[in-house]
């Protein structure tokens, strides 16, 4: 995270998630998730990962309601992101990936498009395997 964000640390935080959020079916199917980053700049990532049995699929007609788009991710079977364009800026807010039966969601508040990405995304699968 510090070569995104300079400075960065673990922020444990006490989850209580809204009831029918990606959070709350990830906590639900028994996974985790850790926010790295400033809290006080409000500025860094949160991560999950979870047993993806039957949550993915689920998540997946949300994510699809909610304007997510499938891309390819490099070692992901398949992934999903919402990102946002507005004139020349773009933003990768969410990367939903489903790896070797885990789903890992990667959320992120200064990601420009997927390639910048990667590095973070390829230390979520790392993880897993």
């Amino acid at each position: 995270m510090n070569t995104y964000v300079s400075g960065s640390i673990f922020i444990d935080t006490p989850w209580e998630p809204a009831p029918d959020t990606d959070l709350a079916a990830a906590i639900d199917a028994g996974g985790v998730a850790c926010s790295y980053g400033i809290q006080e700049a409000e500025v860094g990532a949160t991560i999950l990962w979870a047993p993806a049995d039957g949550t993915f699929d689920v998540r997946r007609e949300q994510w699809k309601l909610d304007g997510q788009t499938a891309v390819d991710i490099p070692g992901a079977d398949e992934a999903w992101v919402l990102q946002e364009t507005i004139g020349e800026d773009n933003h990768v807010w969410t990367i939903n990936m489903l790896v070797d039966g885990v789903w890992i969601q990667l959320n992120a508040t200064f990601l420009q498009d997927l390639a910048e990405a990667q590095p973070l995304v390829d230390a979520a699968i790392a993880a897993v395997r």
